[in-house]
């Protein structure tokens, strides 16, 4: 139960609900922790301090504080520095047979990337067991969509099947909850699911968006606060930054179930279409086609074909892609890339760092707030 309360009266309440699979063992009862980590930047937005009724570790409180500061200190008028605190203190148990990694997973480069990283044993030393991979409903596929869900989930499912691994389905109306900005909240909201396996599992991973060399922030899902959300004896890793998305690609060519059933758009689910593959056309698909085009790969099967000047010039200008089309001007240049290309590439770079301006100014002026969706 979410009360938010103002004057000491409680003037909203809501129920924030998490549906996980069932497990051998579960997360105890009073365990709160979980749902402090999803509610915490939601309450950092709305300027309110928490008390949890529940256990938390104090290794996680711990880490929440610089959680907060970190997130304060990148943008202090939209994260107020609130105080947090719980009736009980967690204490640590350690389950038998308690190992492993379990990530999320939505078919897409990087999070494709890290099950193969650790599935193939790429990563060496650094390779993680892996027991689990969920998709959550709830996320960037509302839970009003259940058809569409279904259709991206049993094509993902089918996609791991290929390494032997299971995907489990985990729901959740954290997003109707709160009304955070999902670019900004994603990353805690993932944790918070993959807290959830604790109980059979030691480690969570995160896969990464940006490499090493590209980093910008403030980003929902960094290599700076992602481990912050680590818990006593349950660890998150923000996994695969030292992996340019080119080199992600090309290494996902030696799983061709991987490679060919890659899934980064959504934007047929937005338009209440039902599709079995990629449009090829939104500024998602587009942006994956040229970083394959540049690697000089294949087309993955689930796409359609590969993207022309035109397309890139028929997209509309997003403040919220700016920073990947910088990224990919730069590529096409490294490449040496055709002229048209290029020119077409820092058209819509150009316009969507405009839309980025814009977008802040706007926001920082009080005149507009970022839509939920």
């Amino acid at each position: 139960m979410i009360e938010r309360k103002t004057d000491g009266k409680t003037t909203n309440t809501d129920t924030l609900w998490v549906e996980m699979p069932r497990l051998a063992v579960l997360p105890v009862e009073d365990d709160a922790e979980p749902f402090l980590i999803m509610a915490l930047l939601p309450a950092m937005a709305e300027g309110r301090d928490i008390y949890v009724e529940g256990a938390v570790s104090k290794k996680l409180l711990s880490n929440l504080c610089e959680f907060r500061d970190i997130w304060h200190s990148w943008n202090p008028g939209m994260f107020k520095k609130i105080e947090f605190g719980s009736s009980q203190i967690l204490a640590h148990s350690t389950t038998a047979g308690r190992e492993g990694a379990v990530a999320a997973f939505s078919g897409g480069v990087d999070s494709t990337f890290t099950v193969w990283r650790h599935k193939s044993s790429t990563a060496g030393q650094g390779a993680r067991l892996f027991r689990y991979c969920i998709f959550v409903h709830g996320f960037d596929i509302p839970l009003w969509k259940e058809e569409e869900f279904r259709l991206i989930f049993t094509h993902c499912e089918q996609t791991l099947k290929t390494l032997d691994l299971v995907l489990y389905l985990v729901r959740t109306n954290c997003r109707t909850v709160f009304t955070q900005n999902w670019e900004i909240w994603h990353g805690a909201a993932v944790a918070a699911c993959l807290q959830l396996f604790k109980g059979v599992c030691d480690v969570g991973l995160i896969a990464s968006t940006y490499d090493s060399r590209q980093l910008t922030f403030p980003w929902g899902s960094n290599p700076i606060t992602d481990p912050l959300l680590t818990t006593d004896g349950f660890d998150i890793i923000h996994d695969g930054i030292a992996f340019p998305r080119i080199k992600k690609i090309t290494a996902l060519k030696e799983w061709q179930a991987g490679y060919n059933g890659l899934r980064v758009c959504f934007s047929g689910i937005e338009e209440g279409i039902i599709k079995e593959g990629n449009c090829g056309k939104c500024p998602r698909c587009v942006i994956t086609l040229l970083r394959i085009h540049f690697a000089g790969l294949p087309i993955p099967e689930s796409f359609p074909g590969p993207p022309s000047a035109k397309d890139i010039l028929g997209l509309r200008p997003s403040g919220f892609y700016a920073h990947f089309w910088r990224i990919l001007l730069k590529e096409a240049l490294f490449t040496r890339q055709r002229f048209s290309l290029i020119l077409a590439i820092a058209w819509i770079s150009f316009s969507s760092y405009l839309a980025s301006i814009l977008k802040r100014t706007l926001q920082a002026a009080g005149i507009w707030e970022p839509s939920f969706n």
